[in-house]
């Protein structure tokens, strides 16, 4: 196992410790244990502590993984039964599930969302299981059998038909809506805030987007023909679109919703993808790349032969986007020590970089901005309507506010607070 500093792609010469097995899927990393989880072609997980270089097994004939949103790991097994572990902390569940899901989603409080297929019954439909280990499973009934897509913190799950998009509150705090289309849906991806729902057409071109709140469909991305899959980047600058036809990656800048190229490259379960730093990874030739989205001709690194391994990313070894987000802070005119502002005749003005219902994910965005040395803080809602605002500052006018949020290289908003 070996680690690289991006963008550039340079190795870091004993930054892992410790020797895996073959494996055959990448699971995540636990980032604040420093703990990653992988799978092997024999079916056992294994940890490696990234620190030590000691290597664990965490069970054996696994058949669905997931990494939930607070780096929580669940498993489930042949026998159908759910082990967790949760900051080292090895849990076996005392009740296993009724069957092997479809597809596993981690949530909030340490809960588990399972998609199962249909009984005998009601085989053109599936069930929606909400399941912690101290609690007794919830199921309700999915009419539609098609793909499935949950928001980062599991508070939302999206069920594709063939006339449009079910949203599905898994705690059935809100009723479902169903969102008519006018093209068959494809695939869905939420957004990383779960704001919107990016749909894929079966036949149409471009994407159709799905409000969460406003539970409608609204402006869509262009493209040149249908997309057979997407994926955003973590902060929800970028998103990456495969084409129906042929091995390349379209790439969307998402604040104008457009489309500025494309790279050639072969799609898997873990490239092409959008590093922390911001750096495109894409596969070519055997080789992996790097590149800047926003300028796909200019190469920043290559590893050699790197197509044949699997990747993994993460912020807390990048020295990209830390080192990107302090140049920004050091820039600011008139900011004191912490970072901001004597407010003047238009303050406060802040540089909002997200909003978003969840307040946990908007804590957490904000804490990875101020770990990289900017003065990041949530402000909490207005009204009903109003979301949790991520932003810098305050600033005394709007030349500061604007100067910091184009060193950012990711889109932001300038916010002032009504009185």
């Amino acid at each position: 196992m070996r680690a690289y500093r991006l963008p550039s792609l340079a190795e870091i010469p004993n930054a892992v410790r410790g020797r895996l097995p073959p494996i055959t899927r990448v699971v995540g990393l636990d980032a604040e244990s420093q703990v990653l989880f992988v799978t092997t072609p024999t079916g056992d997980l294994l940890s490696l502590d990234l620190e030590t270089g000691r290597v664990d097994s965490v069970a054996a004939s696994v058949l669905v993984t997931v990494l939930g949103p607070d780096q929580t790991l669940y498993v489930v097994d042949a026998k159908r039964r759910v082990v967790s572990v949760a900051r080292r902390a090895r849990l076996t569940w005392p009740q296993p599930l009724s069957v092997v899901p479809r597809e596993l989603f981690g949530a909030a409080d340490q809960r588990l969302i399972a998609i199962v297929p249909g009984d005998s019954t009601h085989p053109s439909t599936m069930r929606l299981i909400t399941v912690a280990a101290d609690q007794p499973p919830a199921t309700r009934l999915l009419p539609f059998t098609g793909d499935v897509a949950a928001t980062r913190w599991g508070d939302l799950v999206a069920v594709a038909s063939d006339s449009g998009v079910l949203l599905v509150d898994p705690q059935a705090r809100r009723e479902a809506a169903f969102v008519r289309l006018s093209d068959h849906p494809r695939t869905l991806a939420f957004s990383p805030s779960g704001h919107r729902v990016y749909v894929t057409r079966r036949a149409g071109a471009g994407l159709a987007v799905i409000d969460r709140y406003e539970r409608a469909e609204v402006d869509g991305v262009a493209l040149p023909t249908s997309a057979a899959t997407v994926r955003l980047d973590p902060l929800g600058r970028w998103l990456l679109a495969r084409p129906s036809v042929g091995d390349s990656v379209w790439i969307v800048d998402l604040p104008t919703k457009t489309m500025i190229g494309t790279v050639a490259t072969s799609w898997d379960a873990d490239l092409p993808a959008i590093a922390p730093d911001g750096s495109l990874l894409v596969g070519q030739e055997n080789d992996i790349v790097a590149y800047r989205p926003d300028s796909v001709v200019k190469e920043t690194g290559r590893v050699r032969g790197g197509d044949t391994d699997l990747w993994t990313f993460t912020p807390g070894r990048s020295s990209g986007f830390r080192g990107t987000l302090a140049d920004a802070q050091a820039s600011s005119p008139g900011a004191d020590a912490g970072g901001a502002a004597t407010p003047g005749p238009e303050a406060p003005l802040y540089v909002q970089v997200s909003t978003s219902q969840n307040e946990a994910w908007s804590a957490q965005m904000a804490q990875q901005l101020t770990r990289a040395g900017l003065a990041a803080r949530v402000l909490p809602p207005k009204g009903p309507d109003d979301g949790f605002r991520v932003v810098l500052g305050p600033y005394e006018s709007r030349d500061q506010a604007e100067a910091i949020g184009r060193k950012l290289g990711r889109p932001f908003w300038i916010y002032q607070p009504t009185p």
